[in-house]
């Protein structure tokens, strides 16, 4: 079976180097490695260019205009292969592609579904990776719905699902796994193929990120899926609000909102807390009002601009990035 790596990339000059390091370092080889460019300005595809005049493996890279989805088909189109990698701009363990692909090849899987952590060296960037990313002890593995920065198919499940949803600017990898539970497909978690991931550096970053993906669900109609925080994130601005007008005529509301607050602001940072970064918890705080506000401002953009999606099954939905 011809197998094959695609990914895009835009504007990833500070991060590309390293990712293409890692595929060299794959313990298995594919018979094509497919990146696409979305148009970068700030100089990756010239660092493409010249690390595919220098390079031994088999790669192919070209310019594709548009959005994530539409440079995920196209790249998985050129690698005519069938058995398919994705991935972003990551940094992969060296084991990653051989054990991903290796339920699809033995014929177990249609999809497989891999792992990711975040990278973090300053305590303000491991705080950030512990407030944007799940750990494995809070995923279900078996309802377990992945990103496409770590996930393989065969060519066939791809083709059923029709391909990415190229109407989404974000969320295209969270439509594509749910269309596949749709078909019925067979769906393996291999947590031992890694990639480890880049977070937000910033809190305003941060925002920008998690307002898209929300604006994305929003388009999806996502409200109420499993394991999304909607919801929660609604429910729980809307009592406070309430509370703070319940305040002036009755002075305990406001006392309330504020043991609510400071409860609710604590179970936000509670990873932070389990790592021991407690000189991040402020910062974190603020991370994670920042990504709520966010969450409800883009999913209510995109709520009033929805596109046509047919019905998700009940437990389809894996975590979202947000725990």
């Amino acid at each position: 079976m011809r197998s094959a790596i695609v990914a895009t990339v835009l504007n990833e000059a500070r991060h590309i180097r390293e990712f293409l390091a890692s595929l060299e370092a794959q313990s298995r080889i594919p018979d094509v490695i497919v990146i696409t460019d979305g148009g970068s300005t700030d100089g990756t595809p010239e660092m493409l260019h010249d690390f595919a005049a220098s390079t031994r493996l088999p790669l192919h890279w070209e310019i594709v205009a548009g959005n994530r989805a539409r440079g995920r088909n196209a790249a998985i189109q050129v690698a005519d292969a069938d058995v398919i990698a994705v991935t972003d701009v990551n940094v992969l363990e060296p084991g990653w592609f051989e054990r991903i692909v290796d339920p699809l090849l033995r014929g177990e899987a249609d999809v497989v579904a891999g792992w990711y952590e975040p990278i973090g060296e300053t305590p303000r960037e491991r705080a950030m990776g512990r407030m944007t990313v799940y750990s494995l002890e809070e995923i279900d593995p078996d309802r377990f719905v992945p990103a496409s920065r770590s996930i393989a198919f065969t060519r066939a499940a791809w083709e059923r699902v029709s391909g990415y949803e190229e109407r989404l600017i974000t969320s295209e990898d969270t439509f594509l796994a749910l269309a596949m539970r749709r078909a019925g497909m067979r769906f393996v978690f291999e947590r031992r193929a890694v990639v480890r991931c880049w977070t937000p550096s910033t809190v305003r970053e941060a925002f920008r990120t998690y307002r898209q993906y929300a604006s994305s669900d929003g388009r999806a109609r996502l409200l109420g899926a499993p394991q999304t925080h909607y919801v929660r994130i609604y429910v729980i601005y809307a009592l406070g609000v309430v509370f703070v007008a319940l305040g002036f005529w009755w002075p305990l509301g406001w006392l309330a909102v504020l043991a609510g607050g400071v409860a609710y602001a604590f179970y936000r940072v509670r990873k932070v807390l389990a790592r021991g970064l407690y000189s991040q918890v402020p910062y974190s705080i603020l991370v994670g009002l920042a990504i709520d506000l966010a969450q409800m401002l883009g999913y209510a953009t995109g709520r009033a601009h929805p596109i046509e999606l047919g019905p998700e099954p009940a437990g389809a939905r894996g975590p979202s990035n947000v725990p």
